[in-house]
């Protein structure tokens, strides 16, 4: 019986998750990982973690904050894109200004969220971004 629980769909989205606002990571994370299809493979504080994380954890997807401490989550956002295998990005904001929207597309985000959004519809976005990564790769 437990072991059926245990076992892990094959093609699982790995996601890292990027925002100095902790509650609001683990809140983040809490509701990630009790989708069968994600799996997080790490949560960092800064827009530069986020970027040295990419390429050492070779996420498919990245959930960043848009306004964090060192590098803010625009510029990781076009850091990331010049990896090798770059990930999907979503950033996320506190912010209610439309100010960024425009900047985090140019970066080459996928989708730009707000966090008063709720959780409900941030994690719809993030289950079709992440099955239009899924298909990217097939």
């Amino acid at each position: 019986m437990g072991l059926a629980s245990e076992v892990l769909p094959a093609n699982r989205t790995r996601i890292l998750i990027a925002d100095d606002d902790r509650l609001f990571a683990e809140m983040l994370r809490c509701a990630l990982v009790e989708h069968d299809d994600f799996e997080v493979v790490g949560v960092f504080e800064n827009g530069a973690e986020a970027v040295s994380g990419s390429e050492s954890l070779k996420p498919s997807l990245v959930l960043m904050d848009v306004s964090m401490p060192v590098l803010d989550g625009i510029a990781a956002t076009r850091q990331m894109r010049e990896l090798a295998d770059p990930p999907i990005v979503v950033l996320i904001t506190g912010e209610e200004s439309e100010a960024n929207g425009r900047s985090a597309y140019e970066a080459g985000a996928a989708a730009y969220l707000r966090k008063s959004q709720e959780l409900v519809s941030v994690i719809d976005v993030i289950v079709a971004v992440s099955r239009l990564s899924t298909a990217q790769v097939a």
